[in-house]
């Protein structure tokens, strides 16, 4: 057979607007040559680590190639988030218009069987490894059935995971391939999907298999380079973490990943994931509100009175983190922007993600939403995590769109991203546990990404208005700022060369 798999790139209602999490915008950075795209699709390369030898592969990620619809597959496996959920559906119906079986996957799929099936064969609602050799056999012998699922008991090990087929991406068109070491989450957050769809309980691999994996993943690279540990909580485990930093060690990658707030009040932890690498962490402090908190059902570790010293403590060690904050919870009122930007300014977060709340399909925030009447609508290329969907209960939806916006263009104007840069840079100076020459490039990298997520903040309807003279005053000191860390580093390069000769 011709078996084809798809990541489709999501539909765009505004073509000058960027969204966080996709990164497109990043080409223009000096330097990054032909990439394209944020990291890779994951559920691609263990998808096709499934596909027997004797047929005919195709991997596309329409993110960063073209799909060939000349090729007619008899098999499309197509896997996609809610936000490229409207794409999806469109590239599935005109496959099955040519003829070939269609088979969706993933997290939207699962959540919306019903509405999935309208535009394909079958529907598979856990995870690959589980169901797709079985979909593979049923196809070939004309038993396809329409829905394919297990139960908790029967999720895979993931110690018997082939290895993923990285090789067969485009690795180049990247900013950085990702990997994955553990599955599943035990907490109740009531906005996320990751329980609902890996489950209750914390999956890992074991470190051998980590280990395994990594070496794989930087053969397919060509190069000793950045990755993203997909991991919903690097700290989750912190025994089994450790571990895994210390058998990371030698491999002299870098990574990002995601990370508890917990983190902070284990020293040993902090130290053996700077030494293993660990530069960035994903922080979902969702919100400055104890009521909000509460509501949202988060994570205990998430102890408001301690978020200030929390984030010095682990940031001081040099480790940039990029915070996620989210608008829009029922606890929440019109203060709650200005609150959070301040704390965000205030705190030195290296990378602020805001978000506006937004009602994705399964959880147990949508349940309660639809019950109530509040759900505006359900056309998925809306639900970016920009975008309000639903109807809030302490403001209007023009409030909170409104109030996002100011508040994302204000943690991005150069007055904010300054003196965010000069007050991390002098925790990094005086404690961080880091070569200077490794902070240099760091720095570099964290100018840079806050200058492409200004772009972001800006490329929306623009609610927050700055003095244009300080705004160009400030501008003129990050360049500055910018170029000395460039020529420092130079020198840094150039003294490694003659070193090496």
């Amino acid at each position: 057979m011709k078996i084809m798999l798809i990541s489709p790139k999501r539909d765009r209602w505004d073509s000058k607007r960027y969204e966080f999490w996709e990164f497109a915008f990043m080409r223009r950075v000096a330097g990054i040559g032909l990439r394209k795209y944020t990291g890779t699709p994951l559920a691609l390369p263990i998808m096709a680590s499934l596909i027997p030898e004797e047929h005919k592969l195709y991997v596309i990620d329409e993110n960063v190639e073209d799909i060939p619809y000349d090729v007619e597959p008899d098999l499309v496996l197509l896997t996609f988030f809610t936000t490229s959920a409207t794409a999806g559906y469109r590239i599935a119906d005109r496959f099955r218009a040519q003829g070939s079986i269609v088979v969706i996957g993933g997290c939207h799929a699962a959540m919306t069987v019903d509405e999935t099936l309208e535009h394909a064969d079958a529907v598979a609602t856990a995870e690959a490894e589980a169901v797709l050799p079985q979909i593979i056999k049923d196809v070939e012998t004309g038993n396809l059935e329409k829905i394919y699922s297990v139960g908790n008991m029967n999720r895979p090990s993931m110690d018997n995971l082939p290895t993923p087929r990285w090789d067969l991406l485009k690795l180049d068109s990247y900013f950085y391939p990702s990997i994955q070491t553990m599955r599943g989450c035990p907490f109740l957050c009531e906005f996320c999907t990751v329980r609902v769809h890996w489950g209750n309980k914390y999956r890992t691999k074991s470190i051998e298999k980590v280990v395994h994996d990594v070496r794989c993943l930087t053969k397919a690279m060509g190069r000793k380079g950045f990755m993203l540990i997909v991991d919903d909580d690097i700290a989750a485990d912190r025994k089994r973490s450790k571990e895994m930093f210390r058998a990371l060690a030698s491999e002299k990658i870098k990574w990002l990943s995601q990370g508890s707030i917990a983190m902070a009040n284990d020293d040993e932890f902090l130290s053996l994931m700077i030494n293993c690498g660990g530069t960035r962490i994903i922080m979902g402090f969702e919100t400055i509100s104890g009521d909000s908190l509460a509501e949202m059902k988060k994570n205990p570790a998430n102890d408001i009175k301690n978020y200030p010293k929390n984030i010095l403590k682990i940031q001081s060690q040099g480790v940039a983190l990029v915070g996620a904050f989210v608008f829009g919870f029922d606890h929440d009122k019109k203060d709650c922007f200005e609150e959070t930007t301040n704390f965000i300014i205030e705190n030195n977060i290296a990378l602020p993600q805001l978000f506006i709340l937004t009602p994705f399909p399964g959880t147990a925030l949508t349940k309660k939403l639809q019950l109530e009447g509040r759900i505006l609508h359900t056309d998925w290329k809306y639900y970016t995590g920009s975008v309000v969907n639903f109807i809030p209960k302490n403001m209007t939806c023009q409030e909170l769109q409104e109030g996002y916006y100011k508040a994302f263009q204000k943690v991005y104007s150069y007055k904010s991203i300054y003196l965010r840069m000069q007050g991390l840079w002098d925790s990094w100076d005086r404690t961080a546990k880091r070569r200077k020459e490794d902070l240099l490039r760091e720095k570099i990298d964290i100018l840079l990404m806050n200058k492409n997520f200004r772009a972001v903040a800006y490329s929306y309807d623009t609610c927050y208005f700055p003095d244009i003279n300080e705004e160009a005053h400030y501008k003129r000191k990050l360049n500055k700022m910018l170029q000395s860390y460039l020529v420092e580093n130079k020198v840094y390069e150039e003294n490694a060369a003659m070193m090496a000769v």
